[in-house]
């Protein structure tokens, strides 16, 4: 794939669009405001993703480039599937639904996360999806028919053989032990190893990736390589005017894939009502904390003026007075600002189901635990 490094290299039409749009496709008339003056959607929000990146094409070099792979090393062959249910039983049944997964043909399991909100239990979250894809992994390989060809010693001699599992996130906060970083990676280490300063993963074949959109700030000029080109149009394509192509044809057709005035109505609805969604997820979240930020505060000087007068005149001092006034406040309020935030969290959830949302994502968004939200 060929990247263009400076933006007077970039091909330009006479009318200054990038020449690669609309060449068979009738524009789509019936365009909702909210888009009227956006040339793409933005690919940050769940539709436009999963339009952006829906081609074996595209998904092959996005990814050979995240797990640096060249020449022949190259992904060949790839499966792929979007909002893909994973049931476990462990023990009670559990499901986890992931944006993309995907399959190599070289026996890698891969699945890849838009996130744009960050909550209390992301890190649990990206562990749990993990643990789930490993063992889907696990189980598809014991069922492939390369493992069905293998004698039974060789099959019991594979019993506890993991395949490779890559888990990359894409995130629109900073990352986690990595503020100010657009990309990190996590793996196992020894720490014994670690101390000697010769450390790599002692278990290669587990690997999280990470990439902070807002922490991409790489100019047009400075893009090189294909992972730069897609983070640029994941952070970019939504701004509103033309992008350009860095010389590749898949990201030509990718672009071209949620370009407004060819998107068909339903991709344009769904987009539409996953913007309003997460608009009324945000304004909920900030309700609440404001919310529980005054409720606390009032909670909290009550119990605390109550409760410092109390040990105070115990205390028989005035000074005990005083001090116990103060802790009592301090305690008080800390105590009622988390009682505060928990009793919004319940409140969101319940508003959350209302709407229709699964248990899943209001867990994801309001940090509640599964039980507590099935309990409402």
């Amino acid at each position: 794939m060929q990247i263009y490094k400076k933006q007077s290299q970039l091909p330009f039409c006479r009318t200054g669009a990038y020449p690669f749009f609309g060449k068979n496709m009738k524009p789509n008339k019936n365009i909702p405001s909210l888009f009227a003056n956006k040339t793409y959607l933005d690919p940050t929000y769940d539709p436009a993703f999963k339009e952006f990146f829906d081609s074996e094409e595209a998904l092959k070099d996005f990814l050979d480039g995240v797990l640096g792979l060249d020449g022949d090393d190259k992904i060949k062959k790839l499966t792929f599937t979007f909002d893909k249910s994973l049931h476990f039983r462990v023990p009670q049944r559990k499901k986890v639904v992931v944006d993309v997964f995907a399959t190599t043909g070289s026996g890698r399991f891969l699945n890849i996360e838009m996130q744009n909100l960050e909550h209390d239990f992301f890190i649990d979250r990206i562990f749990l999806y993990k643990a789930f894809l490993i063992i889907k992994g696990k189980k598809e390989m014991e069922l492939s028919t390369e493992f069905a060809n293998f004698s039974e010693k060789e099959q019991k001699r594979k019993r506890y053989e993991l395949p490779e599992t890559v888990s990359i996130w894409i995130c629109n906060f900073d990352l986690p032990g990595a503020k100010g970083e657009y990309m990190d990676e996590w793996a196992v280490y020894s720490r014994t190893a670690v101390g000697n300063g010769t450390a790599i993963p002692i278990f290669p074949k587990n690997r999280y990736i990470f990439f902070s959109l807002p922490n991409f700030k790489k100019s047009v000029e400075e893009v090189n390589g294909s992972v730069d080109a897609w983070l640029y149009l994941l952070n970019h394509a939504g701004d509103g005017g033309e992008q350009p192509n860095f010389g590749s044809g898949i990201i030509e057709d990718a672009l071209e894939r949620i370009r407004v005035d060819k998107a068909d109505d339903e991709l344009l609805s769904n987009q539409e009502n996953a913007m309003a969604h997460e608009e009324d997820y945000e304004i909920m979240l900030a309700g609440a904390e404001i919310r529980a930020e005054e409720k606390g505060l009032k909670r909290g000087m009550e119990r605390g003026i109550k409760e410092g007068i109390e040990k105070g005149i115990k205390e028989g001092r005035e000074k005990g007075i005083k001090e116990g006034r103060e802790k009592g406040i301090k305690e008080g309020r800390e105590k009622g600002i988390k009682e505060g935030r928990t009793e919004e969290k319940r409140n969101m959830a319940r508003a959350l189901k209302s709407m229709g949302d699964s248990v899943e994502k209001i867990v994801a968004v309001t940090g509640l635990t599964q039980a507590e939200v099935e309990a409402l």
